[in-house]
């Protein structure tokens, strides 16, 4: 199993998505759309993709047994 991973900036908004390498069926699609605005947004959009990162990492080890 692997992934091919696109992280861009879109005017200076961070974007991350991750695709399933075989399938290249979308396994995380994320955006922080409140960049800059507030600092407490961020953080909760950060924590936001974190858990994203840390389930996709937990599917890929459930898949391996």
């Amino acid at each position: 199993m692997g992934y091919l991973i696109y992280a861009s900036l879109h005017d200076g908004k961070p974007t991350l998505e991750i695709k399933d390498a075989d399938s290249e069926r979308t396994c995380v699609s994320w955006c922080n759309k409140q960049s800059g605005n507030d600092e407490g947004e961020d953080r909760r959009e950060f924590q936001r993709l974190f858990r994203e990162l840390l389930l996709l990492s937990c599917k890929q080890k459930l898949a391996e047994h």
